[in-house]
């Protein structure tokens, strides 16, 4: 289970971060979280799709890891097995807090995570207490990430508000395996797209929405890339 703290150097004047070649958190996950900024990067190899929380209705962007549940296609314990690698698996074990009262952003992180140590990788400050410069350097990339993900929540909203988004089950069939699906997966409904009136096509165009939709809509092409890499591994 995860233990979220806020960094401070009185407690973690010692914590080091090992290096994360491979994203060992994402080895047992089939999908992660997306923002809109990189859905251009993202679909030459990933299927963009959306999840909803079933407790509180919010959907989310997501790229396929694998295609059926707790299998990353992309995992090896010795590096990443893919060109592009999400922004939300680069930042771990760090996030974001965010103070309803004063909008402040407060720098947390995971301290279960297996790369928090004492002994090895790169400190979170120095013998004085100073923080270190990578760190502000993540600090300021995990505030950015949380911006753009309020960023991909407006867009997802267009989506909604255009009823652009349908409920998809993926059936897989490979040779010499079993039959299976993958449930939960809502996907632009390209033909409702096509039907939108020329009023409603030009207000995606107005809102940037344009970009990012054709960009989930060539990722499902990834799906067959998804397939033929399960094959093969």
């Amino acid at each position: 289970m995860a233990n979220i703290q806020a960094i401070n150097s009185s407690s973690h004047g010692k914590i080091k971060i090992k290096e994360n070649p491979s994203f060992q958190q994402s080895k047992d996950k089939h999908f992660s979280p997306l923002v809109v900024k990189e859905f251009a990067s993202a679909c030459q190899q990933f299927p963009i799709v959306f999840i909803k929380d079933l407790d509180t209705g919010q959907f989310n962007a997501v790229a396929l890891l694998g295609l059926k549940p707790d299998e990353n296609l992309f995992y090896d314990e010795k590096g990443w097995q893919g060109h592009y690698v999400p922004q939300a698996l680069k930042l771990y074990p760090f996030l974001v807090h965010q103070e309803k009262d004063n909008n402040q952003a407060i720098l947390c992180f995971d301290e279960s995570s297996p790369l928090v140590n004492e002994t090895e990788g790169s400190a979170l400050f120095d013998n004085k207490g100073v923080q270190q410069p990578w760190l502000t350097t993540k600090g300021e990339s995990v505030v950015d990430y949380l911006e753009h993900t309020q960023l991909t929540q407006e867009f997802i909203k267009i989506l909604l508000e255009h009823k652009l988004l349908s409920p998809q089950s993926l059936n897989i069939k490979l040779a010499n395996q079993d039959e299976y699906t993958l449930n939960g997966l809502y996907v632009i409904d390209e033909k409702i797209l096509h039907e939108l009136s020329d009023e409603a096509f030009v207000s995606l165009r107005k809102s940037s929405a344009l970009a990012p939709i054709y960009s989930v809509l060539i990722s499902m092409k990834s799906i067959g890339f998804l397939a033929n890499k399960k094959i093969l591994k």
